[in-house]
């Protein structure tokens, strides 16, 4: 008989806790989660930041939490946390017992392995009843995001040294000379044009003698990215981590000539995550264009839009003046050259980088050595 009411009590109890359960399990349960910041850079390390409340009386045993993020987001190890990762994307879960009237915070520390646009999708949560015959589930919402930066390479765009004519107040210039700003003649170099050539001084000195230029620090650059890892790429990109050091020496670029006090933009035959076009970002100066620059890069997606020489021949139809122009390519060819030389005549300095694996700054130094 006493087995007999030990074991009533026992489903007893077990259909309370189980109905219960059942009514109040979800209730008054509310759930966060949010990147610690909204920004950073390929490389750094940031935190995921997760809060769940339950603002009831009644304890949840057990909880899963459970989302989808990009496997470009790398998670340290941590207890409770449980991460299957694929290709594209993991599945990321959490654990936790809620005791009546509390909050608990988790922080997930996360490298950036990529530059990105990463948004915060939806989670579900499961909770189970003491016994784990029973559980609900139920989706919640997000809207966080996080923008991985692409890391700024080390690029040679060095500053040269000149003097004003307005007494000795040093001017810092980057890239390329001013073809307007005439201070004098040196010897012929390789790679001098032949419109650089003065005569008159070679005529006085018995050797090929050049115009030289000053260098003024009010002009402007101008960075061109060629998505195209080849010669006859079509649409889709094969090399992407070619590209993706591209972005990087682009980035380094403009973040030297705006720190420096000058202005740079942006041009590239690929399109923003979501939109159709090229991506074009005209000439600025400050912190603030900067971060646009460096939002836009994080956003682009590989893929071509136009053929790279239609975007040059588009720029140099555009008649723009007095700026330098930097082309950061996989390759260079007549036709490009052909643009760029249009570029020069309208005014502007054109200098092309050939893209390659090896870092820029390194790859100036192997073949200054």
């Amino acid at each position: 008989m006493i087995i007999f009411w030990v074991a009533f009590a026992a489903i007893l109890v077990f259909f309370l806790q189980a109905k219960l359960f059942h009514s109040y399990g979800l209730k008054q349960i509310g759930y966060e989660r949010k990147f610690q910041k909204r920004v950073s850079y390929r490389g750094e390390t940031i935190e995921l930041v997760e809060q769940l409340t339950n603002a009831k009386w009644l304890p949840v045993p057990w909880m899963r939490v459970e989302s989808q993020l990009s496997s470009d987001l790398l998670f340290h190890r941590q207890d409770n946390l449980e991460v299957s990762s694929g290709t594209l994307s993991q599945n990321h879960k959490s654990f936790f017992t809620l005791m009546p009237n509390t909050k608990i915070t988790r922080r997930h520390r996360i490298v950036c392995t990529k530059r990105g646009w990463y948004k915060l999708q939806s989670v579900t949560m499961t909770a189970g009843d003491l016994l784990g015959f029973i559980h609900q589930t139920k989706q919640i919402a997000l809207n966080g995001e996080l923008i991985v930066y692409p890391t700024p390479a080390d690029v040679p765009v060095h500053e040269l040294p000149s003097h004003s004519w307005q007494g000795e107040l040093s001017v810092r210039r980057w890239i390329v000379e001013d073809p307007f700003v005439v201070m004098g003649t040196r010897d012929y170099r390789s790679g001098d044009t032949h419109k650089m050539v003065n005569w008159k001084a070679t005529a006085r000195a018995g050797k090929l003698q050049v115009h030289q230029y000053d260098y003024t620090a009010d002009r402007k650059l101008m960075i061109y990215l060629n998505v195209e890892d080849n010669e006859n790429m079509w649409r889709t990109v094969n090399d992407e981590e070619l590209i993706e050091h591209g972005i990087e020496w682009a980035a380094g670029a403009a973040q030297s000539v705006i720190q420096s006090g000058m202005e740079a933009g942006f041009c590239t035959n690929m399109p923003i995550i979501g939109e159709f076009g090229s991506t074009l970002i005209e000439p600025r100066s400050g912190g603030g264009h900067l971060s646009e620059i460096f939002e836009a890069m994080a956003k682009l997606e590989l893929l071509r839009t136009e053929p790279f020489i239609d975007l040059l021949t588009r720029e140099a139809d555009s008649g723009y003046a007095q700026r330098d122009v930097l082309v950061i390519s996989t390759f260079w060819n007549d036709q490009l050259e052909s643009q760029a030389d249009r570029l020069r005549r309208n005014g502007n300095a054109v200098v092309h980088w050939t893209l390659t694996e090896q870092p820029k700054a390194e790859q100036q130094e192997g073949e200054a050595g």
